[in-house]
């Protein structure tokens, strides 16, 4: 009776591997702990500080001197730091972590009782232990990679294996909606498949989140992890941004039109025009600090894009354009039908975007993170009218496509460590979105 009640417990037990999205939202520090003679430091106490947030990771080095620290914040800097009785203590400075790798870090420390004739400081880029292909891309390098969208496809232009056309991101040479994309743990894919960013909102041009919000981005092609799995072209694992004991905060606006974008490129200059009407339009605000001191953290980023993109009338004058008002004028009188515009079929593009993280010291054991995003995108893409004198397309502004979308995502997740061998990660997550397609004007 008892076994038949087990059963179904051991049956969600042993489908949880499957059930797991490729999610990495930590880092990881290791190495040995030793003398300057060679022998190894057992009982080294190791002592890592995030110096923004002041949150300290420690464990105890075992038999060969070796330690590791899991469930780290990416980023930095670090402060970490070794003591062992009847020894020196070892202090590294400006540490700072790559997402979901493991920083190997050594420490020799000296005997208190032998007498130093001078001290050689010596430094080296700290070894990371690779779990795979795979490409990371910091806060630093966010900041400073070119792009003109402020799209994430810019910004995987950095990774070997990836090759971006337009929104579309193919990795590994499969096709894109064969990658995987989390934010913070949580799935963002584009779950319809029709989407050629293959992320949440694409059908509407618009980002999943805001780059202002992200922390790192890693894109993994081949990891060794058995954890991660469920693509078979690229996983992108993104982190947001987290608060710190300073307020900090920043505020911006991108703006690109006509003027900015210079002539059409290809012709010789007597030929080069000017681009049509258009205008491109970014703003938004990022803000963070402590509610409690080296306790309770928080962050929040809204922005909101509004793009006009011009689509106009490429084709003749005269008995061409006389045709059209004639049907228009037509439609109006005998259907009380208003078809639209012809001639400047704008590309309307309306996006806004608001995420949230709190960060929580619950023990010196335990760290809660809470984090929610959301986002409510609207696109309207007619097509363009054209006509070469023998055939063509008129379109109008009222049979467009409308694609407005709404998202909610977010996560709960809470890093313990309950020996200096044995951690765990408990995560929820959840992502709701809705889509819709429908026409600019009455059916």
């Amino acid at each position: 009776m008892h076994f038949k009640k087990i059963i179904p417990f051991l049956i969600a037990i042993m489908s949880l591997p499957f059930a797991m999205k490729a999610q990495v939202t930590t880092s990881s520090i290791s190495g040995i702990a030793k003398s300057t003679n060679g022998s190894t430091l057992p009982g080294a106490t190791i002592t890592a500080t995030h110096i923004p947030t002041g949150t300290v990771y420690t464990s105890v080095a075992r038999a060969g001197g070796r330690f590791d620290i899991n469930n780290m914040n990416p980023g930095g800097p670090y402060r970490i730091s070794t003591t062992f009785s009847g020894f020196d203590g070892g202090t590294k400075e400006d540490i700072y972590l790559t997402l979901g790798e493991t920083l190997r870090t050594d420490f020799e420390l000296q005997n208190k009782t032998t007498d130093l004739a001078a001290v050689v400081v010596a430094g080296r880029r700290p070894s990371t232990a690779k779990i795979g292909t795979e490409t990371s891309i910091s806060r630093a390098k966010l900041d400073v990679l070119p792009t003109i969208g402020r799209n994430i496809a810019d910004y995987l232009r950095f990774t070997p294996q990836a090759k971006v056309n337009g929104q579309a991101i193919s990795i590994g040479g499969q096709n894109n909606r064969y990658n995987s994309f989390l934010i913070d743990g949580a799935v963002s894919n584009d779950v319809f498949g029709l989407s050629s960013s293959g992320t949440n909102g694409g059908r509407a041009g618009t980002p999943p989140i805001s780059i202002d919000a992200l922390e790192q981005l890693v894109v993994q092609v081949a990891p060794y992890d058995a954890s991660q799995g469920n693509f078979t072209g690229g996983n992108i694992n993104a982190v947001t941004k987290a608060g710190s004991n300073i307020f900090h905060g920043s505020a911006y606006y991108v703006f690109r039109n006509e003027i900015l974008a210079g002539r059409t490129p290809g012709v010789v200059d007597s030929l080069r025009k000017r681009y049509p009407d258009f205008k491109n339009q970014t703003y938004g605000f990022t803000f963070g600090g402590p509610i409690i001191k080296n306790k309770v953290f928080f962050f929040v980023n809204a922005e909101k894009q509004k793009d006009v993109r011009p689509q106009p009338y490429s084709g003749p004058e005269g008995a061409v354009i006389d045709s059209i008002k004639k049907l228009v004028n037509y439609l109006k009188t005998k259907y009380n039908y208003d078809p639209g515009d012809f001639r400047n079929n704008p590309d309307l593009v309306d996006r806004t975007n608001i995420n949230t993280r709190v960060d929580v010291n619950l023990t010196n054991k335990q760290k809660l993170t809470l984090s929610y995003r959301y986002t409510d995108a609207e696109r309207i893409n007619p097509s363009r009218s054209s006509y070469n004198g023998a055939s063509g397309t008129i379109n109008f502004t009222n049979g467009a496509e409308v694609f407005p979308t709404t998202s909610h995502s977010g996560n709960v997740e809470l890093n313990s460590k309950f020996s200096n061998t044995l951690n765990n990660k408990l995560r929820f997550s959840f992502t709701n979105v809705v889509d819709d397609r429908h026409i600019a004007g009455s059916p």
